[in-house]
């Protein structure tokens, strides 16, 4: 089975109870160094003791020898042997002994104190006491395997409740899960019951704080699907519309083109076919870059421009559509100033603002550009013209698209100042419709936030 098939919530049961039996072997490992450990410390003390206790018993016997010790009655008692000596006579005698030792322990030449040894191919401890005062040498020593077992069965008692609770352990960490893994449950089955025509806001009741972010960034991505679907459906309606209309222009002129028999006529129908084509192509442009900026709430990845310079360029590239019309265009800019956004899309409404006022401004006539820094800090692009310019009543008119407020002056599709709109929308600026206090014509202001870097 691949690890992919396996569902989050066995993952998450095997990592803990794995974890847990981990920790707990590992706990018992340390339990039975532990017991072990202590089980030396205590011993050790009883032999003290119990040597201690022989020499007080041994200055109670007299000279002869003591009785044989009776047999042992616990198991244990088979792990400990003993040997008391009287060492002040020229030939050392045993006064007292374990019944389970009949001969000298070879341990008896150890040094003084506590120490380790082999005797009957077992390891033992031993502790011998000399008392000098009455001439008493005791060795006490029990058998290691005693110690073992007593800290083997410590560390199983302490491992046996553990062991034994792995399962329900296992039972109850699966039903933790399972409860844990509610919200996303839920939030599977608000996702499933969402379809194209309708992408709501995913709401989790009572969602943990890491599922909180993911509810809000899938909330997010909806929000823009639900938007791009939407300016889909818009910009198939507009251009659809609007693509009617000359495309049936297109086909009328063809038709007359080939049904006439003047050649000046032909001419005639064939220039009007090729002039309805140049507009088609400008607004499926205008169409195009509509759409692709409605996909965007914020430049995504916004830079410095000079707005002083790239102002100065668009004005010297739509330079020739004005010399056609022989206008003249000036430019005015108080200091080199600096806007955050895209580059690109800047460029777009400069040269929309431009297109528009050369469109609309008669020959011979003047547009003013001009850039300045407001009180506010704020950059403010302003293009003028001594064009008809709009009535106060329609400038709320601006803005929208396929608006056209003077058709009969100009040829365009209405979806220029639709453009600069979204821009400025894009990059939080605000727009000012008005009439051009010089030229007479339109003024378009546009008032960037405030700049940064200006110099």
């Amino acid at each position: 089975m691949k690890l992919k098939d396996i569902s989050l919530q066995a993952r998450l049961t095997l990592l803990v109870t794995g974890t847990v039996l981990l920790f707990g072997l590992l706990a018992g490992y340390e339990s039975y160094k532990n017991a072990l450990h202590e089980a030396d410390e205590i011993f050790d003390a009883q032999l003290a003791q119990f040597a201690q206790s022989l020499v007080v018993l041994a200055t109670t016997f007299d000279d002869e020898q003591a009785e044989p010790m009776p047999p042992p009655i616990h198991k244990y008692q088979q792990s400990f042997v003993f040997q008391v000596w009287i060492t002040d006579r020229e030939e050392p005698r045993m006064l007292l002994r374990s019944n389970n030792i009949s001969s000298m322990l070879p341990s008896l030449q150890t040094a003084e104190g506590f120490s380790s040894g082999e005797w009957q191919g077992e390891s033992w401890r031993y502790l011998r006491l000399r008392d000098a005062r009455y001439g008493f040498d005791v060795l006490v020593g029990q058998n290691d395997r005693a110690r073992n077992e007593l800290a083997e069965e410590v560390a199983w008692h302490n491992m046996a409740p553990f062991l034994f609770g792995m399962p329900l352990l296992a039972f109850f960490s699966t039903l933790a899960i399972y409860f844990g893994l509610r919200p996303l449950r839920k939030l599977t089955e608000s996702l499933r019951q969402l379809s194209p025509d309708q992408l709501s806001p995913v709401t989790v009741d009572d969602a943990p704080k890491e599922i909180a972010p993911v509810v809000d960034a899938l909330n997010s991505l909806l929000n823009r699907i639900a938007k791009t679907i939407e300016n889909e459906r818009r910009f198939t309606a507009d251009a659809s519309h609007e693509l009617r209309t000359p495309l049936a222009a297109l086909q009328a002129q063809v038709q007359a083109a080939q049904l006439s028999d003047n050649a000046a006529e032909r001419n005639e129908c064939l220039s009007r076919v090729l002039q309805g084509a140049e507009r088609m192509a400008h607004l499926v442009g205008q169409l195009l870059t509509l759409s692709r900026l409605d996909e965007y709430s914020y430049p995504v990845h916004p830079e410095s421009v000079q707005l002083s310079e790239m102002t100065r360029e668009c004005c010297a590239e739509l330079g020739t559509d004005a010399l056609s019309k022989s206008i003249e265009i000036g430019f005015s800019a108080d200091q080199s100033l600096a806007v955050a956004g895209s580059a690109d899309m800047l460029r777009i409404l400069l040269r929309n603002l431009l297109d528009n006022a050369i469109r609309y401004t008669p020959e011979k006539g003047r547009i003013e550009v001009s850039l300045r820094l407001t009180s506010e800090q704020q950059v403010e692009l302003e293009v003028a013209d001594s064009g008809i310019g709009v009535a106060d009543e329609q400038l709320a008119l601006l803005g929208q698209r396929f608006s056209r407020l003077s058709p009969s002056v100009a040829d365009g599709v209405g979806l220029g100042l639709s453009i600069v709109q979204r821009i400025a929308e894009i990059h939080h600026a605000r727009i000012i419709f008005s009439r051009a206090a010089t030229l007479g014509g339109l003024s378009v202001k546009v008032l960037f936030p405030a700049a940064a870097g200006q110099s």
